[in-house]
């Protein structure tokens, strides 16, 4: 089947693919910068900007993102895109790694999360928020992030306090 093709999964695309094919289809979008790192990916890129451009994406394929988008926000207890705004935080609480292990655990498992916490720095851990309020005027997410750095303790962090 070819790119047009409407059955899911059909189209065979690299997550960078996708989501390249998805910016140069918005007619907002004048520019893709991506990071490279060898000839490999320009090569890779250029390619993907040859058959690419506003109005490439069939429909089958903007209802897949969209679908996979739906899907990954379901997955996702809290909407924090990892933008560090809320940084640095007056405790070194490592905030959006606090959040994004709470997110994974929702994805991969509470098991996998519970490993990842324990890779954060115990002092920049949710039980160090002193619940000042700063991270709360930065967060162009509006997220509650004292109320969250609670939360997230508590579901990762019960057997790191020993």
């Amino acid at each position: 089947m070819g790119q047009g093709a409407s059955t899911a999964g059909a189209l065979q695309r690299t997550a960078a693919d996708w989501a390249l094919q998805w910016l140069w289809n918005r007619p907002e979008v004048s520019v893709v910068l991506s990071g490279m790192s060898t000839m490999k990916q320009i090569e890779q890129n250029l390619g993907r900007a040859g058959r690419s451009g506003v109005g490439t994406v069939a429909e089958a394929e903007l209802s897949l993102m969209a679908q996979a988008r739906e899907a990954y926000l379901a997955l996702c207890a809290v909407p924090c895109t990892r933008c560090q705004y809320c940084l640095p935080c007056v405790q070194g609480v490592a905030i959006p790694d606090v959040l994004g292990v709470y997110n994974e655990g929702r994805m991969f498992g509470e098991e996998h999360a519970r490993g990842a916490y324990t890779w954060i720095d115990e002092k920049a851990r949710g039980d160090a928020c002193i619940e000042c309020g700063e991270c709360l005027e930065k967060c162009p997410q509006g997220i509650e992030i004292p109320e969250w750095m609670k939360v997230v303790h508590e579901a990762q962090g019960s057997e790191s306090r020993a």
